[in-house]
Order: C-alpha cells, then structure tokens, then sequence
C-alpha cells in the first residue's frame, strides 16, 4: 500500500499499454472508509491519480466495490469532493435484492439494486461485474432453467441474465468472462438487437431469483 509501489503500478500500466492516456483507471475492490484510507488516502496516492486525471493521463477514474452499505455511503460521501467518474459493482438478477440475505457469513455485502440506486440517483456511471454470478445464471439447475425456457423457448439462460444487466440506464459496460467463440457471438446478439426487459419480465425473473436464492448448492 505503498505511495511508490502505487506510482510504479501505474507507470507500468502505461508502458504496457504504449499509450499516454488510460481511459479507465480503477482503484481496486474498495470496501469502505478504512479500506481507501489505508491504502489510497494516507499514503497520498489518490492525489497522484487526481493529478493525472487533471493533467488528462487519466480520462475516468472509479473504483470496485465489495462490501455492505455503510462502506459504500463513506465512499459516495467522497463523491462531491472526488468526482468519481464511473463506479463498478456487481451485479445480477439474484443479488438484485439476494446479497445480503446469503448464509455466508463473511459476505455481508450490500444488495445490488441499493449500490445502483445511489449510483443513478447521482448520475454516475455504473461498470457491472459478474451478470452471470460466476457462470451459474448461464448454467442452472434443471428445474429452474426448465421455468426460464417454458417462458421463452428461444432464448438462452445468459441472454436473460444481459438483457436484465442493460435494462437500466446508468449502465456503461456489462463485463463477461467468455472462453469460446460461441458465448462471445451470443453476447454480442443480445446487446446488438437489444430488447430492454419489460416490467412483467422483470416480475419473473424475480420469481426465478427466489429460486436460485432458495436452491440447495455449496456456497
């Protein structure tokens, strides 16, 4: 959490991408007021990506976030002070309103509708991390998939999960881990011809978020 290990990082960054200007710098995996001061506060190297935001190194500067809603107020108190240019969380139809009532223990992170909600309400841009909640929305339990595709014959588990990730406005950019041709052509379809969900689309995916949320699997 070093000021020089931090400028060396950055500097590194821009030598591997041969540009004098990183359009979207994040700082990683915040989780609240003694997590940024530790290790971008204190150390004074928040100033530095500042600067170079000022000086046009840096076009957008944000962070990720992890953890519950008390670490991310702290975090939007900042926003007046430092003008957060895009924020990214993560975000799916089961932890829309499922996050904070998983069984672990250790995650007590925060809902994804409350985390957009005061990403919107001040007009900052919102970068969605796992829509497929690590593949499980593209893969369900039979039971489950069996009540997606009697509802929509033609479409695939994942173009539910997107269609349900573009369907709010704040959204930037939807990132998806893909490892063949096929999902990436898929993906690409859904957002090229993109259908907004409806609200009655959104009721039934409700339905079936109470139901992977219910699901009996190993956390």
């Amino acid at each position: 959490s070093s000021y020089e290990y931090g400028v060396a990082m950055y500097e590194a960054s821009r030598r591997n991408y041969e540009s004098e200007t990183i359009d979207y710098y994040l700082l990683h995996a915040l989780s609240g007021e003694e997590d940024i001061r530790r290790r971008f506060l204190d150390n004074g190297l928040l100033d530095f990506l500042l600067e170079e935001r000022r000086l046009g190194h840096i076009r957008n500067l944000g962070f990720s976030f992890h953890g519950g809603r008390d670490g991310f107020d702290y975090l939007m108190s900042l926003h007046e002070k430092y003008h957060w240019d895009f924020v990214q969380i993560q975000m799916n139809y089961v932890d829309w309103t499922h996050m904070e009532s998983k069984p672990d223990a250790r995650r007590r992170e925060a809902n994804a509708d409350y985390l957009y909600s005061e990403l919107a309400s001040r007009n900052i841009p919102v970068v969605i991390m796992e829509p497929l909640l690590g593949g499980r929305l593209a893969d369900l339990p039979d039971a489950v998939m069996d009540r997606l595709k009697s509802r929509e014959p033609r479409l695939s588990a994942a173009s539910w999960a997107f269609r349900f990730c573009g369907s709010y406005p704040r959204i930037l950019t939807v990132l998806s881990g893909m490892a063949s041709m096929d999902p990436l052509i898929e993906n690409v379809e859904t957002y090229s011809h993109f259908q907004p969900l409806t609200d009655e689309e959104k009721d039934f995916l409700k339905v079936i978020a109470g139901l992977m949320a219910d699901y009996p699997t190993v956390g």
